[in-house]
C-alpha cells in the first residue's frame, strides 16, 4: 500500500461521459423548447411561429425517417433490432448508473492505495461505460496484486472490449487459474474466444468444449463455439451450435443473449440453405 496525494495520476478524477450526456442533452433542448418560443414570441411575433415551424417539420421528419430506417436496417440485417435492444440496455444502464459512488471511491483512492479501491474504481466505471477509467484502475489493481481473479476478470473484460485479444486472453486465463470457474465460467469462455480471435481454433476449441462440460451452454457460447467449429472446417457440428443457440428460450433473455442468439438465427439459415457457416 502507498499513501496517494490528491494530484496523483493514479487516482485521477473521473471525467465526463461524453456519450452518456448525449440524451440527457436532448432531454434538456426539449424541455426548453417552448421557454425559447415564448421569449422568441415577446421580441418578434412573426420569427417565433417561423421556429416552431421549423422545429415541427423536422420533428415529423425524424418521427418518420427514423422508423423507416429501422425498418430497411431489419431486413438488410435481421439482428439489427436485437442490436438496438442492446444499445439501449448498455446506454441506459451507463446513464442511469448513479455518479457519486464513483466520485466516493476515487476521493478515497486519493487517500490511500490499495488493489481494492482501485478496483471498486474500475468497476464502477466499466458499469458507467467508462472504458479508459476502468482499463487505468484495473491496470492498477492487477499490478498491485496480481491474486485476485476479480480483477483480472475484470481486466480482461475492458481489455476484450478494446479488442486487445492477447492481454485480454492472459487476463482470463490469470481469473480462471486463480479461481476455477469464476464469474460462473465466463472466463474460461472468454479465454476460448480470444484463443479464437487470436487464430488458435483448435486450442479454442479444447476451452469451448471444457466450458461445455464444467458449465453447459448458453446461446452466446454455443453461438462463438460454433465459429470456431466452422473456422475448423467442422461443419456439421457447427451447424448444430447454430442451431442449439438459435432455439426459442423458455423466459425472455438477457439483451446480450438475446443478440448472440440473433445472430445464430441467421447462421443457421445458411447453414440449413446450404451457404457457407
Amino acid at each position: 500500500m502507498a499513501d496517494v496525494d490528491a494530484t496523483s495520476p493514479q487516482a485521477p478524477r473521473a471525467p465526463r461521459n461524453l456519450a452518456g450526456l448525449i440524451p440527457l442533452a436532448l432531454c434538456w433542448a426539449a424541455a426548453l423548447l417552448p421557454f425559447v418560443l415564448y421569449l422568441v414570441h415577446r421580441s418578434d411575433a412573426e420569427q417565433a411561429v417561423v421556429l416552431a415551424n421549423f422545429v415541427k417539420r423536422w420533428t415529423l421528419r425524424v418521427l418518420i425517417t427514423v422508423p423507416l430506417a429501422a425498418l430497411v436496417a431489419a431486413i438488410v440485417y435481421p439482428p439489427f433490432p436485437a442490436w438496438l435492444r442492446l444499445f439501449a440496455d448498455r446506454t441506459s444502464t451507463a446513464w442511469t448508473v448513479d455518479r457519486a459512488p464513483l466520485q466516493r471511491a476515487l476521493s478515497e483512492l486519493q487517500h490511500l492505495e490499495t488493489a481494492q479501491r482501485h478496483f471498486e474504481v474500475a468497476k464502477l466505471a466499466w458499469l458507467r461505460a467508462d472504458l479508459p477509467l476502468a482499463t487505468t484502475h484495473a491496470e492498477r489493481a492487477a499490478a498491485l496484486d496480481d491474486g485476485m481473479p476479480q480483477v483480472q476478470y475484470l481486466l480482461g473484460q475492458v481489455l476484450f472490449r478494446a479488442k486487445q485479444w492477447r492481454r485480454a486472453h492472459d487476463a482470463f486465463a490469470a481469473a480462471e487459474r486463480l479461481e476455477p470457474g469464476h464469474a460462473f465460467g465466463n472466463a474460461l469462455l472468454h479465454q476460448a474466444r480470444c484463443a479464437h480471435l487470436l487464430g488458435d481454433r483448435e486450442r479454442a476449441r479444447g476451452l469451448f468444449e471444457q466450458h461445455e462440460r464444467e458449465h453447459g451452454g448458453g446461446h452466446r457460447s454455443n453461438y462463438w463455439f460454433g465459429e470456431t467449429l466452422a473456422a475448423l472446417g467442422v461443419r456439421d457440428e457447427a451447424a448444430r451450435k447454430f442451431a442449439v443457440a438459435a432455439k426459442a428460450p423458455p423466459q425472455r433473455l438477457t439483451a446480450e443473449e438475446n443478440m448472440f442468439r440473433a445472430l445464430a438465427r441467421v447462421r443457421a439459415r445458411r447453414v440449413r440453405a446450404g451457404g457457407s457457416t
